[in-house]
């Protein structure tokens, strides 16, 4: 056999290899079973982390998922898209869970996401209001009249004795922006109300500001996984292994956090965190969203006390302040299972 011989043969073999490795390549993503969800999120955000480490490791392969997350325009909106059966799973708000349900929409909530609400209530620094009974004859700014912060911002409204629309007004007021510097430097706002990622933004324009959101409203949960009924009832295993997968991706990056860090700027979230100035901050807070409190023994397991709180206080108020008309069965929303056996508990 001549050299020439031998080398065409190698060349031939390492096609060869190449061509069943690809074949294989695709014989295995056809086996993975697609389970797409959807965030309140706008965007990819370093909120989303747990998702995108569990891909990064290959953490959803390993329990056979090819795992999509989509954006929308908030909570509501992600509840809708939940609803209607465009996606298998959400991450929203407890309010938009349990609207959502009340309008004939069974949900499920699978696992506390969030533990703390990312939603509060600030003043400037030197502002003479130091709590919400003095917002009365004042104006709060929010980033959109339908955003995720109303419903904690009007609980916070009732929680003061006052009347929305009668002692406090609510207008749009930018997103932490420039809109919303130039709007508390006009006294058009006294007080602005947004996810705390976006008052980050604030001091970093020149006005340090100071939270009065009561302490009964900051002890709101925040955002959770939803499932429709029916998804949880036809294939809680599928269930488990997301479920199983999304918490690995969330202890990978809470033990190597300066890793998942430069991931998310660089990769995952580069768009909001890349030359965001008060981008290690943000991570920051991020993960103490993903810190439970004591109480929990099994991360992800839900806090129903929290929940039947607010679920109180969205009852409250009239017209369109109260977001719902009456209770909600949460023993038919609200379950460990999927987290507890995902835990191997």
């Amino acid at each position: 056999m001549t050299v020439q011989t031998r080398v065409l043969g190698r060349i031939a073999a390492a096609a060869a290899a190449t061509a069943l490795a690809m074949m294989a390549a695709a014989v295995s993503a056809q086996d993975l079973v697609k389970f797409n969800g959807v965030t309140a999120q706008g965007g990819p955000t370093a909120q989303m982390f747990p998702i995108f480490m569990a891909q990064e490791m290959g953490y959803y392969k390993e329990e056979g998922l090819d795992v999509t997350l989509n954006y929308s325009k908030g909570s509501s909106d992600a509840a809708r898209q939940l609803a209607a059966g465009n996606v298998d799973w959400g991450i929203f708000s407890s309010a938009a869970t349990m609207q959502t349900v009340q309008r004939g929409f069974p949900l499920k909530a699978i696992m506390q996401v969030y533990y703390p609400d990312t939603f509060d209530i600030v003043v400037p620094a030197d502002s003479s209001i130091q709590t919400m009974a003095d917002m009365k004859g004042k104006t709060i700014g929010l980033s959109d009249l339908a955003g995720g912060e109303v419903p904690m911002t009007r609980a916070s409204i009732v929680e003061a004795g006052l009347q929305e629309g009668v002692d406090v007004k609510l207008v749009v007021a930018g997103e932490g922006d420039p809109t919303t510097i130039r709007s508390f430097e006009t006294d058009r706002i006294q007080a602005y109300a947004g996810a705390k990622r976006d008052l980050l933004l604030i001091p970093a324009q020149g006005i340090e500001t100071r939270s009065i959101t009561p302490s009964a409203i900051a002890a709101f949960p925040g955002d959770a996984l939803s499932v429709r009924a029916e998804t949880f009832e036809s294939d809680p295993e599928l269930l488990v292994k997301f479920v199983r997968a999304t918490l690995k991706g969330r202890q990978w990056g809470m033990d190597n956090p300066d890793k998942a860090f430069e991931l998310l700027k660089t990769k995952y979230a580069e768009a909001s965190l890349g030359d965001n100035p008060v981008a290690p901050q943000f991570w920051a807070l991020v993960q103490t969203y993903y810190t439970a409190p004591d109480s929990v023994t099994v991360h992800g397991t839900m806090l129903p006390e929290a929940w039947t709180v607010y679920m109180d206080y969205l009852q409250l108020g009239e017209g369109e302040q109260k977001a719902l008309a009456g209770p909600v069965d949460l023993s038919t929303v609200l379950t460990d299972e999927i987290v507890l056996k995902a835990s191997g508990n």
